[in-house]
């Protein structure tokens, strides 16, 4: 039916390696990453988080590259992305009105979800009401001896959730499938309990009641991951950042009744079937 590239995590930034994170080599991954989207015949590709490490000169070197891409392209913010940089100029820059959103190809529903909306590192001045409402919630995390109680997770707003139910209703009347783009996971089996969602639960909820969504397409768990639970394939792409040599992303062929993932580098291939 269509296909379309997919990249996590590139983390890319002026520094020296750490914790097994190439962050200056992964400048030449993402070269190679562009270059091979390139060679394909792609609908769209999509980057999900922590294009950079930190800082706005990384942020433009880095789109430097991922602009060179001949498709349509749509990014999902990560925690990174905001560190040392506002919301404001990061959506700027890479043409983002809003942190989530959604988007149609041949009765299939894209939903792009903005998952650090709610998080000490969402790129929201100290003293508005949703960096206020995230030290609050994480405080009660913490109290509560929570796996995901860190800093580099976060929520989704109320208003976030009720554009989520709608749209997955308005799938539902229009009789589309529906993939769900995120930086964060929702699903521990498909990553690490610390890295989850803070209301992981909630959306849970409204993805498996509707009934409509085949795939969760996530970052943020540098190793990468699948977990299947009612009806939904929970995949966890690996970090480009942590991939100096082989590299990490890869090529999905959306079919009728399956997502084919074609992995590169340490990206494993998966047939994902759906009814």
């Amino acid at each position: 039916m269509f296909t379309f590239g997919i990249l996590a995590d590139v983390q890319a930034g002026d520094k020296d390696t750490a914790g097994g994170r190439y962050f200056r080599a992964a400048f030449d991954r993402l070269q190679d990453c562009v270059d091979g989207l390139n060679a394909k015949d792609l609908a769209f590709t999509v980057q999900l988080g922590d294009l950079i490490e930190e800082g706005p000169e990384n942020l433009d070197r880095a789109l430097a590259i991922f602009d060179q891409l001949k498709m349509k392209t749509y990014h999902v913010p990560g925690n990174h992305d905001f560190v040392g940089i506002s919301r404001d100029e990061f959506f700027s820059k890479t043409g983002m009105t809003r942190g989530y959103y959604d988007f149609g190809v041949d009765r299939w529903r894209f939903v792009v979800l903005d998952t650090v909306e709610i998080s000490p590192l969402g790129g929201w001045p100290e003293d508005s009401p949703n960096h206020t409402q995230a030290r609050a919630w994480l405080e009660r995390l913490v109290a509560c001896g929570a796996d995901n109680a860190q800093e580099w997770n976060g929520a989704i707003s109320k208003e976030q959730l009720a554009w989520l139910g709608a749209t997955l209703d308005r799938a539902a009347e229009n009789d589309e499938r529906v993939i769900v783009l995120s930086h964060l996971p929702v699903l521990a089996e498909a990553s690490h309990p610390c890295l989850l969602l803070w209301n992981h639960d909630e959306v849970l909820g409204l993805l498996e009641t509707s009934g409509r969504v085949a795939a969760f397409f996530c970052g943020h768990g540098h190793e990468g991951g699948y977990a299947f639970r009612n009806g939904i394939h929970h995949v966890t792409l690996q970090a480009i950042v942590e991939a100096p040599e082989a590299n990490a992303y890869a090529v999905v062929d959306v079919e009728p009744d399956r997502i084919q993932i074609h992995g590169v580098g340490c990206v494993p291939d998966r047939t994902l079937a759906v009814k």
